[in-house]
C-alpha cells in the first residue's frame, strides 16, 4: 500500500508539472539582469526579452539588480520561487569565476538550472596604434622582448577580461603590468590616450574606436572569429591552440523549476535566437549567438569553472571585497 501511495504521489506530481507547463506562462515573467542598464548584459536582455515575450505571449519585465559584480542579482534568483516567473540572465563572473575567489551566497551548480547559453561576447586584445605590433605573433615577440614593461588595462580585478589576460600571460610566458579599471570604457579610453599600452576588452566597448582607427585590434580571445570583426584573427588560429577566453551570457532558472517549464523556455529561446532581427541586433552589439540546450550548457559551465579556477589559483588572484 505504501508503495502504491508513493507511486500515486509521483504520478500526481508529474501530472501537475505537465499541467503547469501547458498553462505556463499566465502572467508576466521577470528577468533579473545583475548589472546596471546600458551594459552588455542589459543590451542583450532588451533585444531578447521583446522577442521572448511575443513567443510566450507574456511580457518580460527586466529587473536590473546590480551590485557585487553580478552576485546580488544572481543570489536573488537562486532564492526565488522555482515557478518559471523569475529568471536570470547570468554571466561568466558570478557563476564560474567568483566562486573560486571568495565565498558566494549561492551554489553556482545546485541553485540553478541552465536553460541555454544565449551568446558569447568577444574579448579583443587592442593596443595603442603608436605601438609597433600588428599581428598576434608580433605582439607576443614584443612582450617577450620587453618583459614587465607594458601595461594592460582590464575592467577590474577578477573580471573576465583580467582573467583572459592572466591566461594569455601564462600561455606565452611573458609578464605584463595589470592596471584595473572600473569598467571596460575607462580602460579602453586610456589605451586611446596612451596612458596604458593595451587592453583586453569586449568588442562592444571597442568596436567604434577600432573602426575609427583609434585602437588597433590584434587578436580575438575566443575560438572563432568575431561576427562583428571578421578580419581579426583568433589567438587559437595564431598558434595558441585551444585558447578560449570569451565572456558569455546565459539564461537560468532557479533549481527545482519543473522540467516542462524549462523545456518551454528553451524552445522559446531557440525560436527567438533564430529570428533574423534578433540576430542582426545581437551581432551588431559584438555578440556571437549560441543557443545551446540545457545539457550542452551544463557541460560548458563545468568546463568554464575548471578553467577559470585553475587560472585564479595559478595567479593567486583575490577580490578586494
Amino acid at each position: 500500500m505504501k508503495r502504491r501511495a508513493v507511486l500515486g504521489a509521483m504520478l500526481a506530481l508529474g501530472l501537475a508539472d505537465r499541467a503547469s507547463a501547458q498553462a505556463y506562462p499566465t502572467r508576466p515573467i521577470k528577468l533579473v539582469v545583475p548589472f546596471t542598464p546600458g551594459g552588455v548584459t542589459d543590451n542583450i536582455a532588451r533585444v531578447f526579452c521583446e522577442r521572448m515575450g511575443r513567443e510566450l505571449g507574456q511580457q518580460f519585465i527586466i529587473d536590473n539588480r546590480a551590485g557585487a559584480n553580478g552576485r546580488i542579482g544572481t543570489d536573488a534568483v537562486a532564492k526565488a520561487a522555482p515557478d518559471g516567473y523569475t529568471l536570470l540572465l547570468g554571466g561568466i563572473g558570478a557563476l564560474t569565476i567568483h566562486p573560486h575567489m571568495l565565498k558566494v551566497p549561492y551554489d553556482p551548480v545546485n541553485d540553478f538550472i541552465p536553460i541555454s547559453l544565449i551568446a558569447t561576447n568577444d574579448v579583443v586584445i587592442v593596443i595603442n596604434p603608436k605601438l609597433a605590433p600588428t599581428t598576434p605573433a608580433e605582439l607576443i615577440a614584443y612582450l617577450k622582448a620587453n618583459p614587465g614593461k607594458l601595461q594592460y588595462g582590464s575592467s577590474g580585478i577578477g573580471a573576465p577580461t583580467h582573467l583572459a589576460a592572466e591566461l594569455f600571460k601564462s600561455r606565452i610566458g611573458a609578464d605584463m603590468i595589470h592596471v584595473p579599471y572600473k569598467g571596460d570604457s575607462a580602460a579602453v579610453m586610456d589605451v586611446v590616450s596612451g596612458t596604458v599600452d593595451m587592453s583586453f576588452s569586449t568588442v562592444s566597448a571597442t568596436i567604434s574606436l577600432i573602426r575609427g582607427g583609434k585602437l588597433r585590434p590584434i587578436a580575438m580571445t575566443g575560438l572563432v572569429r568575431s561576427q562583428s570583426l571578421p578580419d581579426v584573427p583568433t589567438l587559437d588560429e595564431s598558434g595558441l591552440k585551444g585558447f578560449n577566453a570569451d565572456t558569455w551570457i546565459g539564461l537560468f532558472a532557479p533549481a527545482h523549476t519543473p522540467t516542462p517549464i524549462i523545456t518551454r523556455l528553451y524552445e522559446a529561446t531557440r525560436i527567438s535566437l533564430a529570428d533574423p532581427d534578433v540576430r542582426e541586433k545581437l551581432i551588431a552589439g559584438g555578440n556571437n549567438i549560441v543557443g545551446s540546450n540545457t545539457q550542452e550548457f551544463t557541460a560548458f559551465l563545468a568546463a568554464e569553472s575548471k578553467k577559470w579556477g585553475d587560472v585564479v589559483r595559478a595567479g593567486n588572484i583575490k577580490l578586494d571585497e
